[in-house]
């Protein structure tokens, strides 16, 4: 055999290897949002009802207010949950009425922060830039970003997805080396809705992000999870598992009632349900 073939067969199976190993190393996440919802009362009853996993990640983001609270009702429960923030600001303090600092989130149990969710995105007038920012001081601080991305109805309309996924991917990850964070593709189209992405779909839009990823982080591009969010349920929610480049599920709506969500953690699960 040529010397210039063997070697270009050698690279193919080392990097086959590589891609095999990263992707076998990645973390599977069910990780809640539950945007601005439940009482302290609610929370803990949601808790009491929640079976959870050991063998999938679970992550719940309540309202700012029910940090603390939900911390100790975890705590009670020996519930196995990661706490994390709906947002964070990318100073450490200062006149910045109604946000919350890394140090605030921190202090209070969280290991992870949504940051860049397309409701910020959108009401809030949070642009590239400023998500940046926040990537940024979550990764100082030791929180691992969970980083939303998606694009709009219009902008799907108009064939824009990729366009649109680059520029916000390329902006939020602007000078960031790391890749101890989790990437959240949401659909604007598909939040709330009642619509979602098929699998397929979703599957390829996953393959394109983890692409534009390596562009921005190379090889450490194979780590990073990317989870899928739109309009998930116990229903569809088996169809997002058995896609390769899909790693897991922010759920919204669906992460409200304990059955429901725990329908959703046993699909992403390795052993069997709970009963």
């Amino acid at each position: 055999m040529e010397p210039s073939i063997e070697n270009y067969i050698k690279n193919l199976v080392r990097d086959a290897i590589l891609n095999l190993q990263f992707q076998n190393d990645r973390q599977t996440y069910v990780i809640a949002n539950w945007k601005m919802n439940k009482t302290i009362a609610e929370a803990s009853e949601f808790f009491q009802n929640l079976n959870g996993r050991q063998d999938v990640n679970i992550v719940v983001c309540p309202p700012a207010p029910l940090l603390y609270p939900i911390q100790l009702i975890i705590e009670q429960f020996k519930k196995p949950i990661g706490l994390g923030g709906q947002n964070v600001h990318w100073e450490e303090k200062g006149a910045y009425t109604g946000e919350i600092s890394t140090e605030m989130l921190k202090d209070v149990g969280c290991e992870y922060a949504i940051i860049g969710h397309s409701e910020r995105r959108q009401y809030f007038l949070e642009d590239d830039a400023a998500i940046n920012g926040k990537v940024k001081k979550a990764l100082k601080a030791g929180l691992i970003p969970i980083l939303c991305v998606g694009e709009t109805l219009e902008e799907k309309n108009l064939l824009q997805t990729e366009q649109v996924l680059s520029r916000q991917l390329f902006g939020a990850l602007k000078d960031i080396e790391t890749s101890q964070l989790i990437i959240a593709y949401e659909p604007v189209w598909a939040i709330g809705s009642g619509q979602s992405a098929t699998a397929d779909l979703a599957e390829q839009t996953h393959a394109y992000i983890r692409s534009v990823l390596e562009r921005v982080l190379g090889k450490r591009a194979e780590s990073i999870s990317i989870l899928y969010g739109g309009s998930v349920n116990g229903e569809n929610a088996a169809d997002y598992s058995r896609m390769p480049n899909i790693d897991g599920v922010l759920v919204g709506g669906a992460s409200l009632n304990a059955a429901s969500f725990d329908e959703i953690i046993d699909v992403f699960a390795k052993g069997e349900p709970n009963k």
